[in-house]
C-alpha cells in the first residue's frame, strides 16, 4: 500500500511537466493573447491541435538508466516519456498522455522504472497573458495559470522543484532528486 501511494504521487510527474511553466521577462500581456516577443503573439488558435513531447532538459545531469553515462536530456536516459502528448481542442478541453514512473524498483527498491501511462483531461484557455489549465488528479482539481514560450510549431515550459513538489512526493536520495528545474518542449504533430 505504501509503495502504491508513492507510485501514484510519482505518476503525476508527467502531467506536472505539462502544467507548470515560467516565462522570460521579454514576454508581455496583450489582450487575450500571450506575447512571446515584440513581433509574435500567441492566440488560442495557435495552441489548438495535437502536440508530442520533443524535449526534456534538466538543470543537472542524471543517470536514470543506470548505464555509465549521465545526461541533462531525460529523453536520453529513459523511454518512459516517449508517448507523452497533449491535445488542445477548440471547445476548451484537453487530453494528455502522461508518463508514470517509480523509483522503487529493483532488489534494493531504489531503481527507476517506467509504469503504464495515464490519460488526464481538463479545461484550458489562453487569457490575458497566460495559458490556464485545470485538471483533476486523484480527486483534487489543480488550476495553473502560467506563461509559455512559443516558437513555430513548438512550445516549452519550465518546471521548478517547488512546483513539482505539489504533485510528486520524491522519497529523496533518488536519481532525480538533484533536479531543480526542467524545461520541457512539445512539438505540433
Amino acid at each position: 500500500m505504501n509503495n502504491l501511494l508513492k507510485v501514484k504521487t510519482l505518476a503525476s510527474f508527467g502531467l506536472l511537466i505539462l502544467m507548470m511553466a515560467s516565462c522570460s521577462k521579454e514576454e508581455m500581456a496583450m489582450d487575450s493573447q500571450l506575447k512571446v516577443s515584440n513581433a509574435t503573439a500567441v492566440t488560442t488558435n495557435d495552441m489548438i491541435g495535437y502536440w508530442e513531447l520533443s524535449g526534456m532538459m534538466a538543470d543537472t545531469a542524471v543517470n536514470l538508466n543506470d548505464d555509465a553515462f549521465s545526461s541533462k536530456n531525460l529523453l536520453d536516459e529513459t523511454n518512459c516519456f516517449n508517448t507523452m502528448s497533449i491535445t488542445f481542442d477548440e471547445n476548451g478541453t484537453f487530453i494528455s498522455n502522461n508518463a508514470q514512473m517509480t523509483f522503487e524498483s529493483g532488489t534494493s527498491n531504489n531503481q527507476f522504472s517506467c509504469l503504464t501511462d495515464r490519460m488526464d483531461s481538463g479545461e484550458w484557455q489562453v487569457r490575458n497573458d497566460s495559458l490556464i489549465l485545470s485538471v483533476e488528479i486523484n480527486n483534487s482539481t489543480f488550476t495553473h495559470k502560467k506563461l509559455i514560450n512559443l516558437e513555430t510549431n513548438k512550445f516549452s515550459l519550465d518546471v521548478t522543484k517547488i512546483e513539482s513538489n505539489q504533485y510528486v512526493n520524491d522519497p529523496g536520495n533518488t536519481q532525480a532528486s538533484a533536479i531543480r528545474i526542467l524545461e520541457v518542449e512539445y512539438t505540433k504533430a
